[in-house]
């Protein structure tokens, strides 16, 4: 199983490289090419470290921790960089429409807003519960890989790939960039709020479709995609996968509770820009459960017979 679940990362890690690196190569964007070098640097150590506590100390747990490990950090620089190059092939923005659909929803976001600012500690604590879905993430990827559970940890991140792969299919056919590009905030509400993106960035992404990305780092790439919310598939795959942790579970869900609460306020997200993000949740999911269930089948006899041979 765990050596088919590595070839799949390594196909998905590959394949967004490549797409990357011929698009910047044809299309002749401006990149931090140094900074994108020293995260490349983190991965050979982490794919070395994969190798030896596979074939030399025979921990499958160490060394799934390892491979996962350096995929992610493949696939989170891979799939930012490429947001910011599917900028120049979008459809049209839908935000006023996303606006709307909330309204008929009974939301009101300048309202929730004005709520939040009132609400000083509150919304620091939603602030502090927003930024922690990388922590999160590298924690349960520790605890998974002390328990040696390969299909937690293979399942963990395929889902937050393929829900990654999912969520900008749907962001690039029709952007969105949230409900903070839509309102304006009266100025003594936006002055008390502190928010995590602030509120300049919605009206920043809003000039980056029409101008492009200009210069791309790994230092100041942030989430540009609106509807489906990707935050909120972050804090349901922790959640999904926090559920193999007896002692942690409800921990995790209370946390992500808070989080999914900080999505609107810190994140500028519409509610349906939500609604979205539970929709491809779901499927990313059965996706992720159906590739490990796949790569964990038994062996076909005749498979089964060679390995034993293999085996003498």
């Amino acid at each position: 199983m765990q050596t088919a679940l590595n070839r799949v990362l390594l196909a998905i890690g590959a394949l967004l490289v490549a797409i990357d690196a011929a698009w910047l190569t044809l299309g002749h964007f401006a990149i931090d090419a140094g900074a994108y070098g020293l995260v490349a640097l983190a991965v050979p150590p982490l794919v070395a470290g994969s190798v030896w506590y596979g074939r030399v100390r025979r921990e499958a747990g160490i060394s799934a921790t390892f491979s996962v490990a350096a995929f992610l950090i493949v696939f989170s620089a891979a799939t930012s960089l490429m947001s910011y190059l599917l900028v120049t092939i979008t459809g049209p923005r839908i935000d006023a429409g996303l606006a709307a659909a909330d309204a008929a929803l009974g939301f009101h976001w300048p309202a929730m807003m004005a709520w939040a600012a009132d609400h000083p500690l509150v919304n620091a604590l939603l602030g502090l519960a927003y930024v922690s879905a990388m922590p999160q993430i590298l924690i349960l990827l520790l605890l998974l890989g002390f328990r040696a559970d390969l299909k937690g940890l293979y399942g963990l991140a395929l889902a937050l790939s393929l829900g990654a792969f999912l969520t900008l299919a749907v962001w690039t056919w029709h952007p969105s960039f949230g409900a903070f590009s839509v309102f304006t905030l009266p100025a003594p509400v936006a002055s008390k709020l502190g928010l995590v993106l602030g509120m300049d960035y919605g009206q920043d992404l809003v000039a980056m479709l029409k101008n492009g990305p200009g210069f791309i780092s790994p230092k100041e790439l942030r989430g540009i995609v609106g509807f489906p919310s990707y935050h909120t598939l972050e804090a349901l795959v922790l959640v999904w996968y926090a559920r193999r942790l007896p002692y942690l579970r409800w921990w995790v869900a209370a946390l992500n509770a808070v989080v999914l609460l900080a999505v609107p306020v810190q994140g500028g997200h519409h509610l349906v820009d939500m609604l979205g993000g539970v929709a491809v949740t779901l499927l990313a999911i059965a996706l992720a459960e159906g590739t490990v269930a796949w790569a964990a089948r038994p062996a076909t006899a005749p498979a089964a017979a060679q390995a034993l041979l293999a085996a003498r």
